[in-house]
């Protein structure tokens, strides 16, 4: 049996045949593929911008926990100084027509270019040396500095400190002060000029035996007050004939 289709279904037809399918065809799947690699890029763009962003945060941060950390670790700064590091020695000169600065005028007329000024600056370099000497047990040094009686009396001072093994200890931080409290022999009659000094001194002075026990003396930073005798001898020098504690 043979069928005859309508004229508009035969115009169907060629216009199905006629119709470029495969440009859609193509055209879809660009869309598809085009639609696909947007939404894949567009969300790992995105996420490796969050990524980024969220990282360099951190690193902030924690750039800014340990900068704090690393200055709670550091020390404070020391503060500025102020002033001079020690104090200046302090001279006591009597003036005036006080009868100490009239002896030592007198000892002026005596020993030849006698300063008072100078002489305590002399004594505290020598009262320096002397006390380091003793610790330290330099008896040529001492014996440049004392008269033979007190060298006697230091050397035997000496002498028992090596036979118990004892060591001592003596840091000179500061001589404060010094001070005149007598002077004679500005007369003939009189004898040999001498000269009293009263000397403070800041010392860390301390005496161990062989076990490391201290047996005289203290770690602590402590005050001396020290007054030596100085005595002129006919060498023309100076020598230190007696000291005590004040």
């Amino acid at each position: 049996m043979h069928y005859a289709f309508p004229a508009w279904m035969d115009d169907l037809g060629h216009t199905m045949v006629d119709f470029p399918w495969d440009i859609v065809v193509w055209a879809v799947v660009a869309v598809i593929i085009g639609s696909a690699v947007f939404f894949v890029l567009g969300r790992r763009m995105g996420a490796q911008a969050f990524r980024r962003e969220t990282i360099s945060s951190s690193l902030a941060v924690r750039a800014s926990k340990e900068a704090s950390s690393a200055d709670a670790l550091k020390p404070p700064p020391l503060p500025n100084r102020v002033g001079p590091e020690q104090k200046v020695t302090e001279y006591g000169i009597p003036t005036g027509d006080s009868a100490l600065a009239q002896s030592l005028g007198r000892v002026g007329d005596v020993v030849s270019g006698f300063s008072a000024e100078f002489f305590l600056k002399k004594a505290e370099d020598v009262f320096a040396r002397t006390v380091k000497a003793f610790a330290c047990a330099d008896r040529s040094m001492l014996a440049s500095v004392l008269a033979p009686e007190l060298l006697e009396h230091f050397t035997k001072v000496l002498d028992e400190r090596a036979e118990r093994h004892e060591q001592v200890h003596l840091e000179l931080r500061q001589i404060e002060r010094l001070e005149y409290i007598f002077a004679t022999g500005d007369k003939a009659e009189e004898g040999p000029c001498q000269l009293g000094v009263r000397i403070i001194s800041w010392q860390v002075s301390y005496c161990r035996d062989e076990k490391g026990t201290i047996v005289e003396g203290t770690e602590a930073l402590t005050e001396f007050r020290d007054c030596w005798t100085f005595e002129y001898d006919m060498k023309g020098q100076w020598k230190i004939v007696a000291t005590r504690a004040d």
